[in-house]
């Protein structure tokens, strides 16, 4: 036993470097960073998650002021970020943060070649080569290769090999304490795939039951034994799953979005073409990644022909795949295994479990013809064993080169020297702005300039924008009705105005495009001018009692903002004023031209309607406007008086544009919200803020802090009761003194 333990041990590096080999040389064939100018950012991991590894050097985990306003951070960091492997990041500076981020694939690879030799060197206890070429088709199925884009998702690939191991032992009636850490750690790192490794486990259990011809009794008491490791794995590591699954009811869980579009998902041929390689479709595309190496499929099919395999084996295991293949073709039981929500985007993303037990299956068919070889032509099960491994090497490589090939050709890599120039001209603006602000009190930033509306976290400063699935409901409809763009999960800087950026405590703004002219410019990098804001509310003020009523139900943003002006303010003067274009020419094309004579006030457009493709301003391309980030107010320029401002807007469909401009009196805004800000600016100590002010009259505290469970207020050092203002921020009545 010793001397087939150390041998299998000398399998261990080979184990862990050939699927980082692998998937090494597809990267560098394909001319991503370092070996080319390509990045892996694409999809979500270009709008999400390199900007959260990168917010990690801010050590928030519970609760961030970058995070849309200020909320909970538990979920982004619980659902992205808890793998321990995500530490390595801290070590990689933000600029090179992609090519960071590949090694890390190219690491998790490896270890999930790794944990698979583990489990399968214990079912091909004789034949490392077995078990090192199905611990590679495991650790480079499509499903991994596809995926590696969600990169969180590949620690429940490593784990799941190791969380059976344990069960196995469970199942022995030996230990049970392997299956329980396995578990444990496998919801730290990754707790969205711990569910769907969960709900497998219940169903490997009743298939190893089965064949280990447990009694009922024996059974039930094994299941037992399953069910309190599983519960005490849950309870260990409650602290991190149970608020991210509450911050999931008030964000994700909280809308109704796309739901199954019938029964089934897809026809039976369509699923076969999966199991070919070079096959991604994508990620919009209802079709799961199935391919684990043309060997599985192969060697799948053969396992049921095997004559020394028992017809139980044979059935249990197939009722197995079949289970897999079920949950994936009809939408009930795909549903169940995706926390009862339709996936958006990112299909089947637990089909990587059908790629493990088509391995295992086709092992077993691999074994006994390399045995059956062994023992025939001795001489010839060398070279064969090693030919084979060329075969299923490049068979696996083409697989992820292709792949990559694909996801550019669909959906696009972004540069690595763009993100570079990206990143740099924003960390030098975002360095002078607080160099700037010396200190002085809370401050946000907004941007214009956004690869995926989550620069604050990249870049560590207190901003407003946010994309994810962990977002609050309450403080994206507020934000959309005030005009800014706002769709789905994320909420954007763009649409703000300067009653917007007051209120909410923009003292800078990072943008691509001009500002209204009562901000100063004050430095530029790479086309991003900095833009310093004279009109800016501190993130606490007095306010009268009676704003705390206020609700903003209307559909014009225009309207809605001079009702919460005149609120705060207690002035009846609007502050946005419609206006007419002088002139209208329609052309037969659909583009517009509309002319407007200035008065020295700027001019805004609320442009949030669909049928609208771009925008241009006295000749200048602005924006398009066809897309969800660009639905929103627009400021057009400032004329002076006598000049005149020519809009061109391209539509594809009709449009009425009554009730769509209006002009800003930028000196009552500026008197107005001078009388609201007071003399004592509130103090941001991580989540907690404190201000000193004092009231001869009853007063309420109106802050910009999104309304979440959780705070407490204290006035005087007594618990005083919290309510919200506008439906989505913090405020406390006061009484006088």
């Amino acid at each position: 036993m010793n001397q087939r333990h150390n041998t299998r041990r000398l399998w261990y590096l080979p184990a862990f470097l050939l699927p980082a080999l692998l998937l090494t040389i597809a990267y560098a064939a394909e001319g991503f960073a370092p070996f080319g100018d390509r990045s892996i950012l694409t999809s979500d991991m270009a709008s999400q998650y390199v900007e959260f590894f990168c917010g990690l050097k801010s050590g928030d985990v519970f609760f961030s002021w970058s995070k849309a306003l200020g909320t909970s951070y538990i979920g982004v960091f619980s659902y992205y970020l808890s793998s321990p492997l995500s530490l390595l990041t801290l070590l990689v500076p933000n600029e090179c943060m992609p090519v960071g981020l590949l090694w890390l694939t190219v690491l998790k690879f490896g270890l999930a070649g790794l944990t698979a030799f583990l489990f399968f060197s214990r079912r091909f206890p004789c034949r490392g080569a077995t078990a090192l070429l199905c611990s590679a088709c495991y650790a480079m199925c499509a499903y991994s290769v596809a995926y590696s884009t969600c990169i969180m998702w590949l620690d429940g690939v490593i784990w799941l090999p190791v969380i059976l191991l344990g069960l196995d032992q469970l199942l022995d009636g030996t230990r049970r304490w392997p299956f329980a850490c396995a578990l444990a750690v496998c919801f730290l790192s990754t707790w969205y795939i711990s569910y769907m490794i969960g709900g497998f486990c219940l169903l490997w259990f009743l298939v190893q039951a089965v064949l280990r011809r447990l009694s009922l009794r024996e059974a039930l008491q094994r299941l037992g034994s399953f069910l309190l490791c599983a519960l005490w794995a849950l309870c260990l590591t409650a602290w991190l799953w149970l608020p991210t699954l509450l911050t999931m009811f008030s964000g994700k869980f909280s809308i109704a979005l796309t739901d199954y579009a019938g029964l089934v998902n897809f026809s039976p041929l369509e699923l076969l073409a999966q199991f070919l390689p070079g096959r991604f479709q994508p990620f919009s595309e209802n079709l799961p990644f199935l391919f684990c190496g043309s060997l599985t499929a192969a060697g799948f099919i053969a396992y049921f022909f095997l004559r020394g395999v028992p017809v139980r084996e044979k059935l249990a295991y197939g009722a197995l795949v079949l289970t897999l293949v079920l949950s994936m073709w009809l939408s009930p039981l795909d549903r169940v295994w995706h926390l009862f929500k339709y996936p958006n985007f990112f299909f089947y993303r637990y089909s990587f479990l059908l790629s493990f037990v088509l391995v295992l299956l086709a092992g077993q068919a691999l074994d006994r013809g390399l045995a059956a070889l062994d023992a025939w032509r001795p001489r010839l099960l060398r070279p064969a064993a090693l030919l084979l491994a060329l075969l299923v090497c490049a068979d696996l490589t083409y697989n992820a080169a292709a792949t990559f090939a694909r996801v550019a050709e669909t959906q696009g890599y972004e540069s690595y020297s763009d993100y570079q120039s990206y990143y740099a001209a924003n960390a030098a603006l975002v360095e002078e702005a607080d160099s700037l602000a010396k200190g002085d009190g809370f401050y946000r930033i907004g941007a214009t300039r956004d690869r995926g509306l989550n620069a604050p976290l990249s870049f560590g400063y207190n901003g407003i924008t946010h994309y994810s699935s962990f977002f609050n409901s309450d403080v994206n409809r507020l934000l959309k009705s005030l005009g800014f763009a706002q769709s789905w999960y994320w909420t954007a800087y763009y649409g703000s105005t300067p009653l917007t950026d007051g209120l909410l405590s923009i003292r800078y703004v990072l943008s691509e495009t001009p500002m209204p002219d009562s901000y100063a410019a004050v430095d530029s990098q790479d086309g991003l001018t900095l833009y310093e804001n004279p009109t800016v509310l501190p993130l606490a003020f007095a306010a009268d009692p009676d704003v705390l009523s206020l609700e903003l139900t209307g559909s014009d943003p225009f309207q809605n903002q001079n009702l919460l002006f005149s609120a705060l303010s207690g002035q009846d003067s609007q502050l946005f004023f419609p206006i007419a274009p002088a002139t209208t020419v329609e052309e037969a094309d659909g583009t517009v031209t509309l002319t407007f004579q200035g008065n020295g006030l700027p001019i805004y457009a609320n442009l949030s309607a669909s049928g609208l493709i771009d925008l241009r301003v006295n000749g200048v391309y602005l924006t398009e406007l066809n897309t969800s980030e660009t639905r929103c107010i627009h400021y057009l320029g400032t004329p002076a008086v006598g000049e005149t401002l020519t809009a061109v807007i391209r539509c594809s469909s009709l449009q009425d544009w009554s009730g769509r401009f209006y002009t800003l009196d930028q000196a009552l805004l500026s008197s107005g919200l001078a009388a609201l800000g007071g003399d004592s600016q509130p103090q941001a100590d991580g989540s907690t803020v404190r201000l000193e002010l004092t009231v001869t009259e009853a007063q309420a505290v109106v802050t910009t802090i999104p309304a979440e469970d959780g705070w407490t207020a204290y006035v005087d050092g007594q618990p005083a009761e919290l309510t919200t203002f506008l439906g989505a921020f913090l405020a406390v009545e006061l009484p006088p003194g």
